[in-house]
């Protein structure tokens, strides 16, 4: 997700409106410790931590060397879709221990903020990203899946990619899933006296069941891109019947509820999708062999250079439409340099302006992050003992 070149127009995607004026002085742990966010200082972490209980994402780059566009595009989603992760699991993991209605309204905050930007992005990369890479590819709309076997990519609306299996259906559920759980959020930070940790734990681990499959089932899928620049090649031998299709994905390492979804015993991702597996090759049955003449090489780099251009077209759009008070200070805050690297290649005078000029607003809802602005580590403080 690239914040570096935010020029906000603070608009509110999900029609909430804009954020409500704080209420008046109501009993908050804020009373006793304020967040120590900007010092160069030794981040220390406890556990447990946001790299579970549902599990995060290999980057690419810890992998391999990028040298393909699309591999860059691939490691950036991974790095936001970690960051997505990190903000699932701070929730789940505090939401027994909020208890003053202070805390709540803040948390809350975090929980509308995090469920909003999660369905505008994944609306972004369903709608625009998506039919553009495929129109950079030379593919039909929906083409995508067809050219990439073995990943559930359900879109909604015009250039959808059709996954084949089970899955599909349950991604198209995902939207609803989010806007359970922002109306919530909505409802409980206005009137922290609704708020229970039982429901919001509840409309999460469906969530869960849903988003942290299809997160993983992306990336693999965004790596394979770079086969698909190139002109096409015979096809490969590798059974369409592989036992991936069959793997489940990891269940959390923590206890979560059950959920209504009809995803539990049956992951819409496979365990293989979690790396670039062998089985993710086109689909080429009418192909010919693959051209090694300069003309096809410049295709190939220009089809390559499109995906650039259409990632970045459509994060620059994003950002310039996000509420630069609200994404940019929570994002920051859920990505783990060390983990990622330097997610968004933020500057030092870019990082210390959202946390000068655009945290501060919202002070209260990033101590429940589990980052600092510099992306280290630090103790989520609602753990209980």
């Amino acid at each position: 997700m690239i914040l570096s070149r935010t020029t906000t127009t603070g608009v509110d995607r999900l029609a909430t409106g804009p954020s409500p004026p704080p209420p008046s002085r109501i009993p908050s742990t804020r009373d006793a410790r304020l967040p120590a966010d900007k010092g160069k200082g030794k981040a220390i972490a406890r556990k447990p931590w946001v790299d579970g209980p549902w599990p995060l994402i290999e980057t690419p780059s810890r992998t391999q060397r990028i040298t393909h566009p699309a591999l860059h595009v691939a490691n950036e989603l991974a790095r936001t879709h970690n960051a997505m992760l990190r903000g699932l699991n701070a929730l789940y993991l505090q939401a027994p221990f909020v208890l003053l209605p202070g805390d709540v309204a803040d948390f809350m905050f975090v929980a509308r903020v995090w469920s909003g930007w999660v369905l505008d992005y994944h609306g972004l990369k369903e709608s625009v990203m998506m039919p553009g890479f495929e129109a950079a590819l030379g593919l039909e709309p929906g083409g995508l899946g067809a050219a990439l076997k073995g990943l559930v990519f359900e879109e909604e609306g015009r250039g959808g990619i059709e996954g084949e299996g089970e899955g599909g259906k349950e991604v198209k559920d995902l939207p609803t899933l989010l806007r359970s759980v922002h109306a919530y959020a909505v409802e409980s930070h206005s009137q922290p006296s609704t708020y229970s940790p039982s429901v919001l734990q509840s409309l999460l681990a469906p969530l869960a069941s849903v988003l942290v499959p299809h997160l993983h089932a992306q990336i693999p899928l965004m790596m394979q891109l770079k086969e698909l620049c190139s002109p096409p090649s015979v096809s490969p031998s590798v059974s369409p019947s592989s036992p991936s299709s069959s793997s489940s994905f990891p269940k959390p390492s923590s206890p979560v509820p059950n959920s209504n979804s009809n995803s539990n015993s049956n992951s819409n991702s496979p365990t293989s999708s979690l790396s670039p597996a062998s089985s993710l090759s086109p689909s080429t049955s009418k192909s010919k062999p693959k051209s090694s003449s300069p003309a096809a090489a410049a295709a190939a780099a220009d089809r390559a250079a499109h995906l650039t251009q259409i990632y970045l077209s459509a994060e620059t759009s994003f950002s310039n439409k996000s509420d630069r008070f609200t994404i940019p200070p929570m994002f920051v805050r859920l990505r783990d340099a060390a983990h990622d690297g330097n997610s968004g290649g933020l500057s030092v005078p870019a990082v210390h302006a959202i946390a000068d000029r655009l945290s501060p607003r919202h002070a209260g809802a990033w101590r429940f992050l589990p980052c600092d602005v510099w992306g280290r580590r630090r103790e989520l403080e609602f753990l209980g003992e």
